[in-house]
Formats: structure tokens, sequence, C-alpha cells
């Protein structure tokens, strides 16, 4: 109920509100057993539940959605023992995991950014592959490493907690609901950072050229797999993308309607992939024929076999020209 974000506000991610929750309903237990009340304060636990709630988003959208969880939620609350379950779930499911979600990072980039950029320094243009390849093996690994850090030292935590609190069956309870809801928010971030990764990677190595972006083209709404835009001294833009391969998707990675290129002043659609097994001359020229243009690894069997077609030789560069090409396309003024 607490992390129902369409039904109940997803008031669970909200540390602070939560902590006030826990205090004050811990204050409320205290008081009972110290006045030896025989009979247990539920509708002031209620009262208490709603009132919280309701002084954090009364002025808000969800308002709405947080009553109905006070009332919901209040119904449950009959006993010490439902009390002592919801201030579980707070303080050591809920606040931990919202705490440890803050060290694990939204993006690949920080892991990464280094190591490609001392690549490129080092060994300059004809890194660009190789920064490619291992970007999302850096990233992927540097995220990996970080969540297991917090799930290691969360899990720990609420271990001892269970071991010195609960019975067998409740600790196992606790245990499970714990990496239940870790693994369902870092799913939630995987996703966003598997999104961000690609751009991540083309965004990175035209800041380090200095080459500057434009927004993507008004009103164009084609399925093209494009990261970045550059504006040439012509007027006209040419779409930039990074990736390993095109694989069975690379009929998105391409339009053959040139009246739609034509209207947005779309000059080409430049296309850096380090996997070629699956370029074949009929893909790459067809493609090519549309303005796609691709930049392979120097090294590439299929860049040495395109140079010496009359037709593919225009559209397919080694990828350690990317840059001076761009560069000379761009206004001086940049």
């Amino acid at each position: 109920m607490l992390i129902s974000t369409d039904k109940y506000g997803g008031v669970g991610t909200d540390s602070v509100t939560l902590g006030s929750l826990v205090s004050g309903l811990k204050t409320i237990l205290k008081a009972q057993r110290e006045t030896g009340g025989r009979e247990f304060a539920a509708s002031l636990c209620r009262e208490y539940l709603t009132s919280c709630l309701s002084a954090r988003w009364g002025k808000t959208k969800r308002l709405d959605r947080v009553q109905l969880l006070a009332s919901d939620l209040g119904r449950e609350l009959q006993s010490a023992a439902d009390v002592n379950i919801l201030i579980v779930a707070c303080e050591r499911i809920l606040i931990p995991i919202n705490n440890a979600l803050k060290f694990i990072p939204n993006s690949d980039r920080i892991f990464g950014e280094a190591i490609v950029t001392s690549l490129l320094k080092t060994k300059g243009n004809k890194a660009l592959s190789e920064v490619i390849n291992l970007w999302d093996d850096l990233g992927v690994k540097g995220c990996l490493s970080a969540e297991r850090t917090q799930i290691v030292k969360g899990f720990a935590e609420i271990r001892k907690f269970a071991n010195e609190s609960l019975t067998d069956e409740e600790s196992a309870i606790v245990l499970s609901a714990f990496c239940q809801e870790f693994e369902r928010r870092l799913g939630q971030k995987r996703k966003g950072r598997a999104g961000r990764g690609v751009e991540s990677v083309t965004s990175l190595i035209l800041d380090y050229y200095g080459i500057p972006t434009v927004d993507t083209p008004d009103h164009f709404t084609t399925g093209l797999e494009i990261d970045k835009w550059i504006r040439t001294k012509d007027g006209w833009i040419i779409g930039i993308s990074c990736k390993r391969t095109l694989r069975e998707r690379w009929k998105q990675a391409y339009t053959d309607n040139l009246d739609l290129l034509n209207r947005h002043k779309i000059k080409e659609l430049w296309h850096l992939v380090t996997f070629d097994a699956d370029l074949s001359d009929d893909k790459l020229t067809e493609m090519g024929s549309y303005r796609a243009k691709f930049y392979l690894p120097d090294e590439s069997s299929r860049l040495h076999s395109a140079k010496a077609h009359a037709g593919m030789r225009d559209y397919v560069r080694p990828m350690s020209m990317f840059a001076d090409d761009i560069k000379s396309l761009i206004s001086a003024t940049y």
C-alpha cells in the first residue's frame, strides 16, 4: 500500500514523512505501555496516520489518493502488533531502501567517463570503436558493483534486526520483503540507465571533441534511433548514433522518405557501428542510398571491401575520420 503510486500516491518514497510517521506511532505505543492501558488506542493511531499524511500532502494533487491510503491502511491497525508491522515496513524496509538508492547512480556515465576520456587522450581518434565497445561494460559493471554494495549493507542490517527481534517465520517474511522491494526499485533504475546509456557515450564523444548539438527537429516523429543532432554551416543537420551493432532493428535506423529528410533539412544520418558482421552489401547500399553514412573500425574487413566498391565508398568511412569529418561540416564560429 505504501509503494502503490496509482492507487495510494506512492508515499513510501518519502523517507522524511515515513520517519515522522514511525516516530509518532512509537510514541503512542510507548505511552500506552507506560500508562498500563488495557485497551489498544487504535483510534489514536489511525488519527495520527491521517494527520501525518495530510500534513505532508494536503495541498498537492495526491491528496485524494493519500486520504484513501489513510482510510484503507487505518482499517488494518487493529492491534499493537499491526502498528509494529507498519513501523517495521517503514523503518526497516522502505527508509533504508530509499537511502541506499541515493548511492546508486541513475546513469552509467560516471563509471566510464574518466576511462573513456583517458583512452581518447592517449590513442586519439583511433580509440573511438574501443570507447563504444567499452562503454556498456564499464557502466554495467560499475553500477552493479554499486548496487551490490548497498544491498549487502542493507541486508546485513535488517538481518541483524530480524535475528534479534523476530521469530524465524517473521524474520523470513521481513527479509524477503526487503529483498523483493529492493530488487523492484533497482529494476526501475536499470531501465532508466539502459535508456540513457547509448545517448551518454554519444554525448561524451561529442563533448570531448567540442562539437555542439541541437534539439531534435520539431515534429520529427519517425522511429529513427538517433542519439544527437549536429547543425552544419549550411543550416542543415546531421543525426549521430553510436552503437555496437544495428542488430535486427536496423530497419528502424533509417528512412526511405527523402521528402521527410528534406522537409526537416536533414543532410545525413551517421552511424558509428563497431560490430559489422551483419552489415551486408545490400544493407549498406540500401541505407546509404537514403543518406545514411557508416563509420566502421579502421581494421574492419567490411570497411576495406566497401572502400573498393564504387558506390559504397561514399558512405562507409573509417571511424578515426569521424571527428575530422564532422568538424569540417560545422560552422567555424563553433
